[in-house]
């Protein structure tokens, strides 16, 4: 099985958790799957210095911010054909909240997704295709698809075991 590992960024506060995204890769391997490493070909919403916790006016991009934890190929998300993975996984940390978003650090603003992260989204959810998400990893599931797609855990037919 293909399974899409949607990164956001490298570090907690502006990309995805370095963490999170190890363990999904490891979990992913473990169970005998493929992971598919990919993010957006985008600007980073915003750039924060992880010693300080203050932003930094750094322009970065969320696909070259992402490469740092593939250690492997990664592809823009706007090259994947949608019928080359079979599920999704979304690892957490600030970077999908807000770089996948297109106002959401900005007060006042609608929250809304990327479109072309809305639409990757939607596919799944069309498809029937099991989508993953770890901690802040759900929330542009949640601004997309809406709070009644969401269930915690899975039943134990669907597990994985390793």
């Amino acid at each position: 099985m293909s399974i899409g590992v949607l990164l956001g960024g490298c570090g907690y506060y502006d990309g995805t958790d370095v963490h999170e995204a190890v363990f999904t890769l490891f979990a992913i391997e473990a169970a005998g799957e493929r992971a598919i490493l990919v993010a957006p070909d985008i600007a980073q919403e915003r750039t924060v210095d992880h010693l300080s916790g203050d932003e930094v006016p750094d322009a970065r991009n969320v696909l070259r911010e992402s490469a740092r934890l593939a250690r492997r190929p990664i592809r823009a998300l706007q090259e994947v054909r949608h019928d080359e993975l079979e599920a999704l996984f979304i690892p957490g940390g600030y970077g999908p909240v807000v770089n996948f978003s297109t106002a959401f650090a900005r007060p006042g603003e609608p929250r809304a997704v990327r479109q072309e992260v809305a639409v990757f989204l939607r596919h799944f959810l069309e498809a029937g295709k099991p989508i993953g998400c770890v901690s802040l990893g759900e929330i542009p599931l949640r601004t997309v698809l809406g709070d009644s797609c969401i269930r915690r855990g899975s039943p134990p037919s669907r597990a994985w075991r390793t």
